[in-house]
């Protein structure tokens, strides 16, 4: 604005006595006035300058102001320039130049050529033919002049010629390379402009405007190919479609409000290069500003998101053709996700927007309605009923109401599970985290072009996996693994493409192909083959398989000693409309989920628990146990802890009856996988404790023989075997050492103090502190109203003198006499 006067009165620095009597002499034209150079607008309190309201725009441009009013003015056409004042200049290093071409003084330009070329509304313009290029040059001027841009016929001629070059350039990296690059002029870096010798700046507005009637005008070829017309400005919608604007040019027009536009200050877009804020007098102080921006003039609403992915609604000036929108507040510079929508052309009768009613009174009960569907059924249906349990969409009071534009929106099918809401409701967070990635479409991705599986995981998650996940009501943790190609591993070891653990329960999995090949296995008998029934009388679990888009939901259930697998639904994921009714399914799937985890948990079939035939452990410090039906695999955080662990093994060599041992071996991946794989459990009664306790004895008398000892058993090291044999084995020989050792152990007198013999502690420890252990394992065993006999061992085991404990061979025997005379 001003340099003293707040307001928009500036000072003029005048030319010197001998240069006016120069121009008097020898020039008719009026001595030249050298404006100073801009100000901040801002003083050194970051406060906003405002202008005194008493002056009119006219009067401030009268006096010759340097601020963006008079030689940046808006784009309103109603800002007429004095006659007193033909030129503006600038004095640069002692000779006048002509100010910098501005991107709205620009846009004028290429208004004004318009004219010359297709004529305008309102604007009696001579034919072009039989026109010099003088007399164009001339008639641009004037309209410029008119405009309040000052410039006359040769500036505006030489600017042209420069902008039209420059536009060529743009134009064929946009039809052009910005395929190949991946990036648009607009989005390049200025350093990728001057690699590509593009030039250093070119206006978006400007280049639409000149693209509106120059592009015809080419007749040349970019490469082999004619030059096309840019299509229609794109705006995304808030579901992902894209929707072509109107044409027509996208500028600022004259506002119906008196109050004058201040540019205040820019922030950045996802897809635009910068987008103008614009504050009204009076109004930048509560942060209310107006955002102007070429590819969203034609939206009828804007919402945007910031870092913190919190969407806000950019209010409407109603009173403004030029439809800007207002931004409660902004950081300069910020990042921001901008979504637009329009009214369709196709129903001339929309609901009321954003303009008559603002998004903000519309309350979101998404969380209302999915704590409602969330809510398991009572009972579990049976294998005949469960096709039609699937099919059944939610009561109508229960489907999520959607305001009614959005519901419009989207494809058939979406009655299911939605409704068009008559009240002030709207679940955006739906349509946002759920909606919006299912029917996301993807042209490139079809069974010809996908390079393999993983071009559909994406697909396969958004419309099955995540949508039963988030309608469970309980934790669901969805496990992915790449499909395994190893020829020596047998297929009942794979772990299946997907697997969902409901209460550590794997009652959800699937299995997964682009398309079927020769020799490969069918998704649908992998699914079955991989299944070890570990659920005793469980009715079934869940799952899919899937080809490509095809996905099919399963049940898969016990057959007398065989796996069967039961069809239930089908759907075809290339069309949007089925994508919304494979919502049903997984929210009828993710109801009976925590239902069969329940019954699990409370079933017990001749004394034995269901468990998982898939699990996984993670300790959190980067090592992992993952167990198969057969195997349990082993990864280590750094390559020398899976080395030591390694050694210890192999010394042992598989001389340790009832333990486990290494099967296979991988240092690359820094995994050991053991044999055989056992269940988590404590014994449930005196004599599965007795048993469990002699094959942890008899594999101490073979360890203590070879002068080794555990140094960590406890039930969670002595483990039940599944493949159905009646054997306890020891497992977690990690720290076995030699016996003695001389210096206390670490993890004894710091992590698990009290679940190790003391001695362990003070320093000097044998073999006798297994023997601890096994007085632990009996006082630990969650057991009450023990015999005799086994008090007395656990007395005896626990004693605090090493010297009094029995040996790991008389324990054995002692465990033989109990379990022959069971007396209590």
């Amino acid at each position: 604005m001003g340099d003293n006067n707040i307001g928009d009165g500036t000072q003029k620095q005048t030319v010197p006595q001998q240069t006016q009597q120069h121009f008097s002499a020898s020039s008719p034209i009026e001595p030249l006035e050298c404006v100073n150079p801009k100000k901040p607008r801002y003083n050194g309190s970051d406060k906003w300058k405002q202008a005194p309201m008493g002056e009119s725009t006219h009067a401030r441009v009268a006096a010759g102001s340097s601020s963006d009013t008079y030689s940046s003015p808006p784009h309103s056409p109603n800002i007429i320039k004095p006659e007193g004042d033909q030129f503006q200049h600038q004095l640069r290093k002692g000779k006048y130049v002509s100010p910098v071409w501005k991107p709205n003084e620009m846009l004028w330009l290429a208004r004004a050529w318009r004219i010359q070329y297709l004529g305008g509304v309102g604007v009696q313009v001579q034919p072009s033919r039989g026109k010099t290029r003088a007399d164009k040059d001339k008639e641009v001027a004037e309209f410029l002049n008119k405009h309040g841009i000052n410039r006359d016929a040769k500036t505006a001629g030489t600017k042209w010629d420069n902008m039209l070059g420059e536009f060529r350039k743009v134009y064929e990296w946009e039809r052009g390379e910005k395929e190949r690059v991946g990036k648009s002029y607009f989005r390049l870096s200025p350093y990728e402009r001057k690699l590509h010798r593009l030039p250093a700046s070119f206006d978006e507005e400007v280049f639409e405007e000149l693209a509106q009637f120059m592009v015809p005008r080419y007749g040349r070829t970019v490469g082999s190919r004619a030059l096309p017309i840019p299509p229609p400005v794109m705006t995304t919608s808030l579901l992902g479609f894209d929707t072509a604007l109107d044409g027509g040019l996208l500028g600022l027009h004259s506002s119906s409000s008196s109050k004058e536009l201040r540019r205040i200050g820019k922030i950045r877009m996802t897809w635009e290069e910068s987008v103008t804020l614009w504050a009204e007098e009076g109004e930048h102080h509560r942060g209310r500003v107006k955002l102007q921006c070429s590819s969203f003039l034609n939206a009828d609403e804007l919402i945007f998101f910031d870092d913190a992915m919190v969407g806000s609604t950019m209010e409407a000036f109603e009173d403004t053709p030029s439809k800007g929108f207002s931004v409660d507040t902004f950081v300069n510079g910020q990042q921001v996700k901008v979504f637009g929508r329009r009214k369709s052309a196709q129903h001339p009768f929309v609901e009321p927007s954003i303009r008559s009613m603002p998004p903000m009174e519309f309350q979101d009960p998404t969380d209302f309605y999915m704590a409602c569907l969330r809510v398991p059924p009572t009972t579990l249906p049976s294998l005949f009923e469960l096709s039609w349990h699937l099919q059944e969409p939610p009561p109508e009071d229960y489907r999520f109401p959607l305001r009614r534009d959005v519901y419009r929106d989207l494809p058939p099918g979406k009655e299911v599970m939605f409704t068009a809401s008559s009240e002030l409701l709207d679940c955006r967070a739906m349509v946002y985290d759920m909606l919006g990635p299912m029917i996301r479409t993807n042209t490139s991705l079809s069974a010809a072009s996908a390079t393999g599986r993983d071009s559909f995981i994406g697909l396969w998650d958004d419309c099955i996996n995540r949508v039963v996940s988030k309608f469970c009501s309980v934790e669901m943790v969805i496990i992915r693994k790449p499909s395994s190609s190893s020829i020596d591993q047998p297929l009942q070891d794979r772990w299946p493409n997907v697997t969902g653990f409901v209460k550590n329960f794997c009652l959800w999995r699937g299995e997964e192909t682009d398309r079927l090949r020769e020799g490969q296995l069918d998704p649908s008998s992998t699914i079955v083959e991989k299944l070890l029934w570990s659920y005793m009388d469980l009715p079934y679990i869940l799952g899919y398989y899937a080809v490509g888009y095809m996905v099919t939901f399963c049940a898969l259930s016990r057959s007398e000693d065989r796996v069967i697998m039961t069809d239930l639904y089908s759907v075809d994921l290339s069309f949007p409309s089925e994508r919304l009714k494979a919502l049903v399914p997984c929210y009828r799937i993710a109801g009976l989920l925590p239902l069969l985890a329940d019954r699990c948990l409370n079933s017990v079939l001749d004394m034995q628990f269901p468990f998982s035939d898939f699990e996984r452990i993670n300790f959190g410090n980067g090592d992992i146990i993952e167990m198969t039906p057969n195997t349990v695999t082993r990864s280590f955080s750094s390559k020398k802890k899976w080395a030591m662990v390694k050694e210890i093994y192999d010394m042992l060599d598989q001389r340790i009856p009832h333990a486990e041992f290494i099967y296979r071996a991988s240092e690359i991946d820094s995994t050991l996988v053991f044999k055989p794989r056992g269940c988590k459990f404590k014994p449930l009664n005196y004599d599965q404790l007795v048993e469990a306790l002699k094959y942890v004895t008899k594999a101490l008398v073979a360890l203590h023989d070879l002068s080794f000892m555990h140094r960590d058993l406890s039930w969670d090291k002595v483990l039940r075997r599944c493949d159905g044999e009646n054997e306890w084995f020891v497992t977690g020989f990690d720290e076995a050492v030699g016996a003695p050792q001389l210096y206390p152990h670490p993890v004894a007198s710091t992590e698990a103090r009290g679940t190790h013999a003391p001695e362990m502690v003070r320093g000097l420890h044998g073999v006798k502190v297994d023997v601890w252990g096994v007085g632990h394992l009996v006082k630990t065993c969650g057991l009450t109203n023990l015999p005799k006999m086994l008090r007395e061992l656990q007395s005896r085991c626990l004693d605090q003198n090493p010297d009094q404990r029995p040996t790991a061979a008389d324990c054995y025997h002692h465990l033989l006499s109990a379990s022959s005379t069971a007396t209590y």
